[in-house]
């Protein structure tokens, strides 16, 4: 039987390379979609039953999480730019060793009446066997603000098998115990149900193992890391996400959170997430 495929934005944006990668982008919420690097197959998990609309983003790919990360603050849930439309700031560079493509949202344009006056850039990076995310975060104000953020990428993964490591010895807030604070003992982290963590000050390169596979995923200026996975009993809730597919994905998110920004006006702060095959 043959399952449909996730609605799409009509405003897609493809990016592909001299090596023969390619990527996907939406501009609805500059959302990456897809990520297939040349032999083999596709990185990203994205929900065949996800219908981006208004106010709400597609279920994978990478949602761009500003000003407030989950519902840490007053704002709607992971802020308001994730389900925003936002403009793609000049003709993608596809074709060459390194692929690029840059979508922008201020405040004018996100259509959200927030206090304070921003700017947004996203550039995306495509190179052989590897994909970048930067986020560009301006105060484009005369009052400073402060923010939280994250890029929460859903990696497609076979959940069961799959092993984090890097993360020992960093503490986390664990959100299915309120928040506690607890240090991660194991040499690696193996998921076999819910998990929902940020982990704080964590190293600036993860290793994500499945069998004899292995990628990378690297951040900077990004100083968390948030690991999410719904389990079984959450993902039969969601209804936007086949119950069984808790099993074939992973999010390794780059956070700002424990310790939010603080922007003074007229600056510029940068994250970076990286993603790599092994």
């Amino acid at each position: 039987m043959t399952t449909a495929g996730p609605a799409r934005d009509s405003a897609e944006v493809p990016l592909h390379n001299a090596a023969g990668d390619e990527a996907s982008f939406s501009l609805h919420g500059a959302q990456l979609l897809s990520w297939v690097p040349r032999g083999a197959g596709e990185q990203i998990y994205l929900s065949p039953l996800s219908r981006p609309a208004a106010g709400k983003s597609a279920r994978g790919g990478t949602p761009v999480c500003f000003p407030q990360f989950a519902d840490r603050g007053p704002l709607p849930k992971h802020g308001f730019v994730r389900t925003a439309h936002w403009e793609l700031v000049s003709p993608p560079l596809s074709g060459t060793e390194v692929a690029e493509a840059r979508f922008q949202i201020d405040s004018a344009s996100s259509g959200f009446a927030w206090e304070h006056a921003f700017c947004l850039v996203l550039v995306a990076r495509l190179g052989p066997g590897w994909l970048e995310l930067e986020l560009q975060a301006a105060n484009t104000g005369r009052s400073a603000y402060d923010f939280t953020a994250a890029l929460h990428t859903y990696l497609a993964t076979d959940v069961r098998a799959a092993r984090l490591h890097g993360l020992q010895g960093c503490d986390y807030e664990d959100n299915l115990a309120g928040r506690r604070v607890q240090r991660e003992r194991s040499p690696f982290l193996a998921v076999a149900g819910e998990v929902d963590r940020v982990y704080l000050q964590v190293p600036g390169v993860l290793r994500l193992e499945e069998g004899a596979s292995q990628r990378r995923v690297m951040q900077q200026g990004f100083t968390d890391v948030v690991v999410w996975n719904p389990g079984p009993a959450k993902a039969a809730q969601l209804g936007d996400m086949p119950p069984q597919d808790w099993e074939r994905m992973l999010c390794i998110e780059a956070g700002v959170i424990g310790q939010p920004v603080h922007l003074p006006p007229g600056k510029t702060w940068h994250g970076l997430q990286r993603l790599e095959l092994g």
